[in-house]
């Protein structure tokens, strides 16, 4: 019910503006998706900064010195995440990137008494009710991604690096910067199944923003994602995988758009 009651609120909810203070706005939280760690949304905050907004990045397991690829399961790293919001006070808004999708939700299984007013997902997985992480995409993104990507000893290693930055950006100007950003990635994250209920996301404004370009989760995959949740709200920008690095300005009013600010 409160998916097709949403649009009649910022109506409903103008005269009330003036006699209750507003609600104190959410904290901004960032997962980043495989083969990057924090310092991917740098851009993007730096852009949020601007516009006065404070925002945290969290940086997954797995991604350490010398760590263990078979620890950083997508439980373990969902746990983690857990570990970062419990530190919180007030409400959490989550945006999440790709794989960060999964975590996210598995998170919010593992600790739902964490109080998360929206979910951002910027070309991501979304996975509900037992579904693993990339169930979703197609048989093309797979052949993209592993363009790049070879499997070995539990890692997901990058071992063509201009083929990993042409299918995860779509710009040429940022290819330099992919790659000395990207990292190998913990095959064991990717596994796995998320738990959440779809119910559990009633109470959660989502907001979905598409990558027109993607060819990690192409296009055809993400509209497919987005209508296994039904979010909210529903954006488009016309980059690669990675808009917090080639489109950061557009991407931060994109997200202030759906946080409402």
């Amino acid at each position: 019910m409160r998916k097709h009651i949403l649009a009649l609120l910022p109506i409903t909810l103008l005269g009330c503006a003036a006699h209750h203070p507003a609600a104190p706005a959410p904290t901004l939280v960032l997962v980043h998706g495989a083969h990057f760690n924090a310092a991917a949304w740098q851009p993007l905050q730096n852009e949020l900064q601007k516009a006065g907004i404070h925002s945290q990045a969290v940086n997954l397991p797995g991604r350490g010195d010398d760590p263990t690829p078979g620890s950083a399961t997508l439980d373990s790293s969902a746990a983690a995440l857990c570990q970062s919001l419990a530190d919180i006070s007030g409400a959490i808004a989550l945006v999440v990137h790709s794989q960060g999708g999964a975590i996210a939700h598995q998170a919010l299984h593992l600790c739902p008494a964490v109080e998360v007013s929206d979910i951002v997902y910027i070309s991501a997985v979304a996975p509900i009710d037992g579904a693993k992480p990339f169930a979703l995409l197609n048989e093309a993104d797979e052949q993209h991604y592993f363009s790049g990507i070879t499997y070995q000893d539990g890692w997901m290693k990058i071992t063509n690096p201009q083929a990993f930055a042409e299918t995860f950006t779509a710009d040429s100007a940022y290819y330099a910067q992919v790659i000395s950003q990207a990292v190998d990635e913990p095959a064991a994250t990717g596994d796995g199944q998320v738990n959440l209920p779809a119910a559990q996301l009633q109470n959660i404004r989502t907001s979905y923003i598409f990558a027109e370009q993607d060819k990690i989760i192409s296009f055809a995959s993400q509209q497919k994602i987005a209508a296994s949740i039904q979010p909210d709200q529903q954006f488009t920008l016309p980059g690669g995988h990675l808009p917090m690095l080639s489109m950061p300005q557009q991407l931060s009013q994109t997200i202030l758009t759906a946080l409402r600010y």
